[in-house]
């Protein structure tokens, strides 16, 4: 149970960090979506980025909440 609410806390913080936690390269369809939503919204290219960035923070956490505790995602 540690290690799955781990993961999740870290997807929170940067989408995909829980997955490459649990050794699983299905985070980097996580993080890279992430890192460059994060971009957007600091150069103010996008308004709604933080929205997106925080909609794709939280699937991911569930995700790899779901893989850790279950043996697969819920995507």
């Amino acid at each position: 149970m540690g290690r799955a609410i781990f993961a999740a806390a870290l997807s929170l913080v940067l989408a995909g960090l829980g997955h490459f936690f649990l050794g699983l390269w299905r985070g980097v369809w996580f993080a890279v979506p992430s890192t460059v939503l994060l971009y957007l919204y600091w150069a103010d290219r996008w308004e709604f980025a933080d929205v997106v960035f925080l909609s794709l923070g939280i699937v991911a956490a569930f995700d790899a909440f779901s893989f850790a505790r279950r043996g697969y995602g819920i995507i």
